[in-house]
This record gives C-alpha cells, structure tokens and sequence, in this order.
C-alpha cells in the first residue's frame, strides 16, 4: 500500500469526506486530494497532524508499508526517517546480541563437553585404600601386620600368642576409603579411640553418569550455537 490510498482508507473508516477531514486535520481541501492522489508528499508538521487527526502512532501508522516503500518514499518525513534510523540501531544491537549468545553457546558447549571427556571436574579414577581396624594408643601403626612382636619371647606354650591372635581378630574392622586424590603410600585418620590407618591399594574406576551427560549437553548447545547462525540472516534480512 502507498501513502495516498492509506489516508483514502483511514479517512473512509473514519466516515468523513474529503471536505470534513481536511477541517478536522486542519489542512486545505486542495492539499489533502493532493495527498490523496499520490502528487504531493506531507511535510513533517502535516504528518504530526495526520498522526493526530486518526489517532495513530508512528508505528501504527507505518504498520502497512513494507520496507521498501517506507525506505524510499517516506523516509522524506524527517520523523519517519529519525524512527527507521532507530528501528536499524536497534536491529543492529539486536543482531549483535544473538551472534554474542550464539558465540557463548558455542564456548559453553566445548567447555562442558571437556569437562565431561576429560573427567576434570568428576574424576572417574579414584584411589583405593584399606584399613584392617583402630590402632590403640601405644600400639605400633602396623599392628594388624606385626602383632606377633609384641608377644614376648619368654611365651613358650603360645598361651599369650593365641590370646593376642584372638583379641587382634575380634577387633579387625575392615573399612575402604575411596580418594580422588592419591594420599600416598598409606593415609592415617586420627579418632577418638585411636588411629585407622589405610594402605593403597591401587586405583578403581567408577563410571559417574554426569560426565555421560556433560558430553552431550555440549554436543545440544554446540548445534544449538551453529544453528543460531546459519539462521541469523533469516532472522536479520537486510
């Protein structure tokens, strides 16, 4: 649609004539026919009239035209052209802001997917460690190993021997601790009662479905970020 039939059409929904209109726009008869056959273009004083007289905005009122139009023939009024200018600078911040999301997305994807192959934040291999029981106050750190030193020699008929193998049994108390950093050759924890110490002994693998899970949220976010731009001229025509 042009300009001339856009004001034919507002003034016929409006039901004035051309007589009545050009009173109420406050504009001469001859100068809205001319407006009205496409032979004059309104200056911009005019144009705030019109915009006034059928109560539309500057977005309503340019809602009909297509850009073309609009870029061409009514960018003359200097208040068109100061909203287009405005429409572009926001288009172009626009579009700038969806590259820079689309750009993240993609940084966000590779950083997620690493994370998840490489296991860095939810190491898969962990440290094992075994501990027999407590260690008394006193008692060597090894005295489920070597109990037998602390049998004096003196006990020939093995009566201490076999009490110290059955005490030593009762209080075996096996227990795993499970490190994702390696504590070294043997880890002591101190508790109330006495020292639990664990002995390496290697290391064990346990599957953590979250990193499963990492690798393919960076590989959703990564083709999201593609797709944001193949389809960003679609969105952004120029």
């Amino acid at each position: 649609m042009e300009l001339a039939g856009k004001l034919i059409l507002l003034r016929k929904q409006q039901g004035w004539t051309q007589e009545q209109a050009a009173k109420i726009i406050d504009i001469q008869q001859s100068y809205l026919s001319k407006l009205e056959n496409d032979k004059s273009m309104p200056s911009n004083d005019i144009f705030r009239k019109l915009l006034s007289a059928f109560e539309l905005s500057l977005p309503e009122f340019l809602a009909v035209f297509d850009n073309d139009y609009a870029e061409t023939q009514l960018r003359q009024i200097p208040d068109i052209e100061h909203w287009l200018k405005q429409q572009q600078q926001s288009q172009i911040l626009n579009q700038r802001r969806y590259l820079y999301i689309c750009s993240a997305l993609i940084v966000f994807a590779i950083t997620i997917f690493y994370a998840g192959q490489s296991k860095i934040l939810l190491p898969e291999m962990q440290f094992q460690y075994y501990s027999e029981g407590i260690v008394l106050a006193g008692e060597p750190k090894n005295v489920f190993d070597d109990w037998q030193i602390l049998i004096p020699r003196e006990d020939v008929k093995n009566k201490l021997h076999y009490k110290k193998k059955m005490e030593m049994t009762q209080r075996k108390d096996e227990h795993f601790l499970l490190s994702e950093k390696f504590l070294g050759q043997s880890h002591v924890v101190t508790y109330s009662e006495g020292l639990r110490v664990y002995k390496f002994q290697g290391e064990k693998k346990i599957a953590k479905p979250m990193n499963a899970w990492l690798r393919i949220g960076g590989v959703f976010f990564f083709v999201m970020g593609i797709m944001g731009f193949v389809l960003e001229r679609r969105f952004y025509k120029t």
